[in-house]
């Protein structure tokens, strides 16, 4: 028992006084972790756009692209703006809009008034 203390002890004073050398900074993550709105907003755009063309396609062009991909993308960033560390990493990792408007938006309030959020405070 004495021993295995001392193993212990002898191990975790090793660490000590080191100092940390410099990697070489060649890492391979995807960064989705640390994502900023700014970083997600090409990848929403690219979703809406998506689901917008296919609308398009099946309602013999009646939808307006771009302007729905402008108006969903700037919802998206309204809510990552109000919430970034929720929003932004879990836009990144999403691959549909059902998802992205599921999991990672500001859920709708049923009284309307979650844009009370977006008004400034005071008289």
């Amino acid at each position: 028992m004495k021993l295995a203390v001392l193993f212990t002890l002898a191990v975790a004073a090793g660490g000590c006084g080191k100092k940390a050398e410099p990697g070489t900074g060649t890492g391979t993550g995807t960064g989705t972790a640390t994502e900023s709105c700014e970083g997600i907003r090409s990848h929403v755009e690219d979703l809406y756009r998506a689901e917008a063309e296919a609308a398009a396609a099946t309602s013999g062009g009646k939808v307006n692209v771009a302007e729905q991909v402008a108006d969903n993308t700037t919802m998206v960033m309204n809510d990552c703006a109000a919430q970034p560390g929720r929003v932004a990493p879990c836009a990144a990792a999403v691959t549909t809009v059902a998802a992205l408007e599921a999991e990672c938006l500001i859920p709708l309030d049923e009284e309307g008034t979650e844009g009370e959020q977006l008004l400034p405070s005071g008289p």
